[in-house]
C-alpha cells in the first residue's frame, strides 16, 4: 500500500474524538420583559365623564432612561384609565399628559417618580390629573 492509502486507513480505524468545553460557565439565563402598568385617575376620579368635562381624549405617556434616552412613547384612550406597556428589566422614569381629540395637550405633564422594572413582574404606578392641572 502507498503512503495515503495507510493514512486513510488509519483515519478510518481510529475512532473520532470531539473535544467540548463550557468553561465551566452556564449558558446565561434568558430575562423576558416585565410590564409597566399605568393607572390614572382625574382629580380622584375613574368616572368617563371626567375625560368628557376636560375635552380629554386620550393619555400619552413617555418612558424614557435615567439618561434620558427615550424608549417608548404609548397612548391609550382616556377612559380606559388603565394601560400597560412591556419594558426590558431596567431603570426608569416617565411622564404623563391628557391629550384632546386634536392630540393637543390638554393638561401640564405629570411626571412619574424614578422607576425598575424586573423581568416577569408587572409595576403599577398610579397618576392622578388634579383639576389644576388642565388649561
Amino acid at each position: 500500500m502507498n503512503k495515503i492509502a495507510l493514512a486513510v486507513l488509519a483515519l478510518l480505524l481510529v475512532p473520532a474524538c470531539f473535544v467540548e468545553s463550557d468553561h465551566g460557565h452556564a449558558a446565561p439565563p434568558v430575562v423576558s420583559d416585565g410590564t409597566l402598568t399605568v393607572d390614572w385617575t382625574i382629580d380622584g376620579n375613574t368616572d368617563p365623564a371626567e375625560c368628557m368635562q376636560g375635552d380629554a381624549a386620550s393619555i400619552d405617556i413617555v418612558v424614557e432612561t435615567l439618561s434620558g434616552r427615550r424608549v417608548d412613547e404609548f397612548e391609550d384612550d382616556c377612559e380606559a384609565f388603565e394601560t400597560s406597556v412591556d419594558l426590558a428589566p431596567g431603570d426608569y422614569v416617565a411622564n404623563a399628559v391628557l391629550l384632546d381629540p386634536d392630540g393637543q395637550d390638554r393638561t401640564t405633564a405629570v411626571d412619574m417618580e424614578p422607576f425598575t422594572i424586573y423581568g416577569d413582574d408587572e409595576l403599577v404606578v398610579p397618576v392622578d390629573f388634579p383639576a389644576r392641572s388642565f388649561y
